[in-house]
């Protein structure tokens, strides 16, 4: 098993490296851009500009309605941020010689390096809770595997997202998630369920929005990447 594990981490660390910049790096830029995205700063004249007119400026905060489509993508940009922790971890975990035992000391872990809010942690070993919802940690020492699940605390918040990683079973190019299809009623896959299962149950996949780096920021990456591979495996 070992030897499995050796043979085949080094596509994994690879991908989970390639999953964090080519996807997280612009959902935390989004996520830190966030605020000014729902502000627009307007200039309002009164009266005529000719002379002795008076020209007022102000500036009016605009805010996203809340609804469904706010909430869903911020609930998103957490439990992805959460799914990358989490793999990350467990991918450095491997790599010095100290996988995580279960979800308890991978929450741990990921807490202790504060890539999560301390205020999402509860209780239970394996759910943190946002704002919107709750985000339960599925964890597979075995299999060296993730997969994160964000629960709407009502039906305003969204449907119920769904990540694993490492995604074997993707066989499209770029970075995947999956999406509840109902928002009462939801059925939950078991752990680590096929694929075909998860899509059985009511759930869609949905693509990661990669577009907002450049081509030629992307194929230095993609290169990065690749020579990465090679090192690992000589």
């Amino acid at each position: 098993m070992s030897r499995e594990r050796g043979n085949i981490w080094p596509l994994v660390s690879v991908a989970g490296g390639a999953l964090l910049v080519l996807v997280v790096v612009p959902l935390a830029i989004q996520r830190q851009g966030g605020s000014r995205m729902a502000t627009v700063d307007a200039q309002v004249t009164i009266g005529d500009t000719g002379g002795g007119s008076s020209v007022a400026e102000s500036r009016s905060l605009y805010r996203w309605p809340d609804s469904e489509v706010p909430r869903t993508a911020e609930r998103l940009r957490d439990v992805t941020a959460v799914a990358i922790a989490a793999s990350s971890s467990v991918i450095e975990g491997s790599l010095r010689g100290r996988i995580p035992r279960d979800a308890k000391e991978l929450v741990a872990y990921i807490a202790q390096r504060q890539l999560i809010p301390a205020e999402w942690l509860t209780p239970q070993p394996d759910v943190l809770q946002t704002p919107r919802g709750a985000i339960h940690l599925r964890y597979s020492p075995k299999d060296l595997m993730v997969e994160v699940i964000s629960v709407p605390q009502d039906r305003k918040d969204g449907p119920a997202i769904l990540i694993r990683l490492p995604d074997l079973e993707n066989t499209r190019v770029g970075a995947r998630y999956f999406e509840s299809m109902q928002l009462d009623g939801i059925v939950y896959p078991p752990p680590f369920a096929p694929i075909a299962q998860i899509i059985a149950s009511g759930w869609q996949p949905r693509a990661f929005k990669e577009t907002q780096i450049p081509d030629e920021q992307r194929l230095q990456l993609e290169q990065w990447s690749k020579t990465m591979a090679l090192k690992q495996q000589q």
